[in-house]
């Protein structure tokens, strides 16, 4: 039997560490159940699956498994961030519906680019400790990059929605790339029909409505509503989720109504009642908060504008790529008003004038949904301005418990309640006998305090065990 100290692991610190049979002993696991952790625990992996998860006495160990051990730390099944976008990339160059910059940005290499190398995001999400991803919208590239995905130990699961459907026409053809859209139509009955056809024909694992407030007037909307109706009618004869954005109280409802089994947001325009509550319960539907990428799109955007200095990106285990890096250091060169789009300042100060109010709001709905016992899912929007790839996650988690969130209860959000949203907790979220290994390893305890994820040294991914760096940026 081989035995690795911990402390040995950073001799081979940029080497990953793999074997026909693998024990992690002597850490204190938080198995993603809600359950009692179980200290000084067994870890038993045999290629890439668990094949027992215990006590010393439950789990015992031949001479032929090589163990590591890991006393003092903590285990926790890896992290599942339940919205990206990966045709996104932290920064306005990834969002030409924003209105700065587009003179600036060249999208369409952009987009060729990001398609061309997914694994930028994927080493960002694995340095974070994040071993599932859910994208949940974009170019029609996005859904390619889960047949390359599989199960790996050099990338995160990827499953992904493909492009959006939405009843908001101004958006059309202003995200396109590579001659696609991210948006398709719902502008009548049948090109909604047709729309969801075309994602099942793509191969998209989630049908997403974006379902604005904006468009058309109010006295239309109930039309609208059945029409929502239709797509999730649709949405389930093909065997599909529906997901749907809806910000507002009165639209998140429609969406629960017709069928939506994930709503990616927090309702924002006011405090959610007793109906939303009870719309929830009886569909079961997971429940998204975001609680970060609103202010961080404010910060970005406004740092342009105002000519603020580009503001810090948190990544405390420096798994941000240097592009992105580089992209958002450049900030202030796009602060000429040849760069500003009139809209785009419009937005800028409407959004700060409202910005105090939808968060303390999103704040005390999160907290009223968790008390309904509804399922959260544990979600950052990553890709969007400063919301980028992998560490966000960090911010959101612990926005989660500035909420109001207990952290024991986080780390299910986080992991199990994940992969279920994502339909894959028969593979992973939890840490039992049968799962994928899919693990991390930090130095602090996630039960007590939610920054305890950014003391992440290891993630397995498929039963191979790396220190984070192998995947850092720089």
């Amino acid at each position: 039997m081989k035995r690795f100290w911990i402390p040995l692991l950073v001799v081979f610190a940029t080497t990953p560490v793999a074997a026909a049979e693998l024990a992690l002993v002597g850490a204190t696991v938080h198995d993603g159940r809600g359950g009692p952790v179980l200290a000084d625990a067994v870890i038993h992996v045999e290629g890439d699956r668990i094949v027992c998860v215990g006590s010393r006495t439950d789990c015992p160990l031949t001479e032929q498994v090589d163990t590591v051990d890991l006393g003092g730390r903590h285990i926790t099944p890896g992290l599942v961030d339940g919205h990206v976008h990966y045709a996104q990339t932290g920064w306005l160059d990834g969002r030409p519906d924003s209105g700065i910059g587009t003179d600036h940005y060249d999208y369409e290499a952009l987009q060729q680019s990001l398609r061309d190398d997914p694994g930028r995001w994927h080493r960002a999400y694995l340095c974070s400790g994040v071993t599932a991803v859910y994208d949940v919208g974009g170019l029609p590239w996005t859904l390619d990059v889960g047949e390359s995905s599989g199960d790996a130990a050099n990338r995160p699961h990827y499953q992904a929605a493909g492009p959006l459907i939405t009843h908001y026409e101004p958006v059309f053809g202003v995200i396109s790339a590579l001659g696609t859209d991210s948006f398709l139509s719902m502008a009548s009955d049948d090109a909604a029909l047709e729309s969801v056809s075309k994602l099942v024909e793509m191969g998209a694992r989630a049908i997403k409505v974006w379902y604005l407030d904006l468009d058309p007037p109010k006295d239309q909307r109930d039309a609208l509503d059945k029409r929502l109706k239709l797509i999730g009618e649709a949405a389930r004869e093909a065997g599909l989720p529906l997901i749907v954005h809806a910000t507002e109280l009165r639209n998140a409802k429609a969406a629960l109504r017709a069928g939506a089994s994930m709503l990616v947001h927090s309702v924002e325009d006011r405090l959610v009642d007793e109906e939303f509550i009870e719309l929830l319960r009886e569909t079961g539907a997971d429940y998204a908060p975001t609680l970060t990428v609103g202010a961080n799109w404010r910060r970005a955007v406004s740092s342009v504008v105002l000519g603020l200095t580009p503001p810090p990106v948190d990544d405390p285990n420096n798994c941000v790529d240097e592009r992105t890096r580089e992209v958002i250091a450049e900030a202030d060169t796009l602060g000429s008003s040849e760069r500003v789009s009139s809209s785009a300042l419009g937005r800028v100060f409407a959004g700060l004038e409202s910005a105090g109010a939808s968060q303390a709001i999103a704040r005390l709905n999160l907290a009223r949904v968790f008390q309904s016992g509804a399922s959260i899912v544990t979600s950052t929007d990553a890709g969007n301005p400063l919301t980028v790839h992998g560490p966000s996650i960090y911010a959101e988690i612990e926005a989660m418990e500035s909420a109001g969130i207990p952290p024991s209860e986080i780390l299910v959000m986080s992991t199990r309640n994940g992969a279920a949203a994502m339909g894959r907790l028969d593979d992973f979220g939890t840490l039992e006998a049968g799962k994928l290994a899919d693990l991390i390893v930090l130095e602090d305890d996630p039960s007590q305090s939610a920054r305890a994820y950014r003391s992440i040294t290891h993630v397995m991914r498929v039963g191979e065990l790396s220190p984070v760096s192998e995947f850092s940026a720089r």
